[in-house]
């Protein structure tokens, strides 16, 4: 009997203790111990390559489609910065306004001038881009033929 009891007293004190460790550590998070179950370890022979080099974001400037068009000056208005070109377009005659700003690249027998230059009936190239339904020039090629007079040279 003493045994019995002895036995029991044993028992119980077992499971007071493991009552209380139970109670101190908290229980786990789910969402953690599914995605612990759900990662295998990697096998360095199948994995990827690991790049070092960071990913350059594209810059604004790569982003913006260069357009041309080629054609005679129709109106040069310096004031409100702009140029009507007639040109052909999908073989439509075009009438064509660009907008000049300050980072307009004008250029004439390969020097660089002005806008003060661009004159009525000069036969130009312009590579631009669209900005908010605005055409804006970017460089203006003015072409002047071996045969043009002084005016335009």
């Amino acid at each position: 009997m003493k045994k019995m009891l002895l036995l029991v007293i044993l028992l119980a004190l077992v499971s007071i203790v493991s009552v209380a460790i139970a109670i101190q550590r908290p229980a786990p998070d789910p969402a953690s111990a599914a995605t612990a179950i759900q990662k295998p370890t990697p096998d360095p022979a199948s994995a990827a390559p690991v790049f070092t080099e960071p990913v350059k974001p594209m810059t604004k400037k790569k982003l913006e489609k260069m357009e041309k068009f080629s054609g005679l000056i129709e109106k040069v208005d310096k004031i409100g910065k702009a140029i009507v070109v007639r040109g052909k377009m999908m073989k439509e005659e075009k009438f064509l306004t660009f907008a000049i700003n300050d980072k307009t690249k004008i250029t004439k027998d390969k020097m660089t001038t002005t806008r003060g230059d661009l004159k009525k009936d000069m036969q130009v190239s312009i590579e631009y881009k669209k900005e908010m339904n605005k055409m804006i020039a970017v460089t203006i090629e003015i072409s002047v033929p071996n045969d043009a007079p002084d005016k335009y040279r």
